[in-house]
């Protein structure tokens, strides 16, 4: 893994000094630091998030948001299928527990993941592959409490709240032909959740990569869709690539018992050859906070609409109205919302 990185980091130091001066400041702009508010902090602004190493950067730029070599034909096919079939090679065993430790060691390093003090189930030397590792999950000390409210974040992410399909089109996803009803939702539900509020989460590889529910209700749909996809990367939903219609992605709808739908569009990026889920949900009842699924290997993201408007807490609400696409970083299980006649709009979880 270490010389994987640096050979990554030396080839795109490279690229990025012959590159045309629009091109290379383009990759900059991108791997630079992300402002984001922190809801768990009372929305502090944070301005030093990594958006991506100097290598994700350079090749995620030039793949996914230029779209040099388009988004649709052998050599850009090719090129996906390449990069998916070296991110399986994370599923190869350690040799031994050093390995395992060295490894491990390394990667939470490379990509700023916690490890002092160590939150996750296993110690380094225990996990089999990295694979096993990028799936992990905490201790049970350390999972992150549960909120009060009706409407909990499914995972650890960045979010950009819309309150509208419309306004998520008109401010980010400009660049590709994306439609709502060629999501996977149910088709009867589709102008509801156009007219209500958009959450969109990325997770970056460093983030916990389990979706958890965030309602407690009865699954009626759960169905993945595009399984043959060669998906794009998730960092540029505003890019050619038409990622919410045609990445690799799960969608799952769950109703409470007030009529309430919440659909969960949980989608695999770049490199992601499996998501995990277990289908004997369908037609069960799902807690709040409950595991759904897993990804392996690469960044993922999800989109999460609602068939009523959510009564989100007042910081979200603001970020909302702001319609500037704001990113806001949440830990999985915090507040997003209260239910739709009984507000919680001064409510954020400490």
């Amino acid at each position: 893994m270490p010389n994987f990185f640096a050979i990554g980091d030396l080839l795109a130091s490279i690229l990025l000094a012959i590159l045309p001066r629009r091109i290379s400041d383009r990759i900059k702009q991108n791997t630079s630091p992300l402002s984001v508010y922190v809801l768990r902090e009372s929305m502090k602004l944070k301005c030093d998030k990594p958006r991506m190493t100097k290598f994700e950067g350079v090749f995620a730029t030039l793949l996914f948001d230029l779209a040099l070599f388009g988004t649709s034909n052998p050599v850009i096919n090719g090129i996906i299928y390449l990069f998916t079939t070296i991110q399986n090679s994370w599923d190869t065993p350690f040799k031994n527990e050093a390995e395992a430790e060295h490894s491990i060691t390394e990667f939470c390093h490379r990509l700023d993941i916690q490890h002092e003090p160590w939150i996750w189930e296993k110690a380094p030397s225990k996990y089999a592959s990295l694979n096993d590792f990028f799936s992990r999950t905490y201790t049970d000390d350390h999972f992150p409490r549960l909120g009060a409210g009706m409407v909990i974040a499914p995972a650890c992410c960045t979010m950009q709240i819309y309150n509208n399909e419309e306004t998520m089109k008109s401010v980010l996803i400009k660049g590709c032909e994306y439609d709502i009803d060629r999501i996977g939702l149910p088709k009867e539900d589709l102008k509801s959740y156009a007219n209500h509020q958009v959450i969109l989460g990325y997770l970056s590889p460093s983030d916990y990569h389990r979706i958890h529910s965030p309602i407690t209700g009865r699954c009626t749909h759960c169905k993945l869709e595009g399984g043959a996809s060669l998906s794009a990367s998730v960092k540029f939903f505003g890019g050619k690539f038409n990622i919410l219609n045609e990445n690799k992605r799960l969608v799952i709808v769950l109703e409470t018992n007030e009529g309430l739908r919440v659909a969960l569009v949980i989608v695999g990026g770049v490199g992601v050859n499996t998501i995990t889920f277990e289908k004997s949900i369908l037609g069960k009842e799902v807690q709040k906070g409950q595991e759904l699924s897993a990804f392996r290997a690469g960044g993922s993201a999800f989109a999460m609409f609602s068939t009523k408007p959510l009564s989100m807490v007042k910081e979200l609400i603001e970020v909302a109205d702001r319609a500037r696409g704001d990113h806001v970083e949440v830990q999985v299980g915090e507040t997003l919302a209260g239910t739709p006649k009984a507000p919680l709009h001064a409510i954020v979880d400490k």
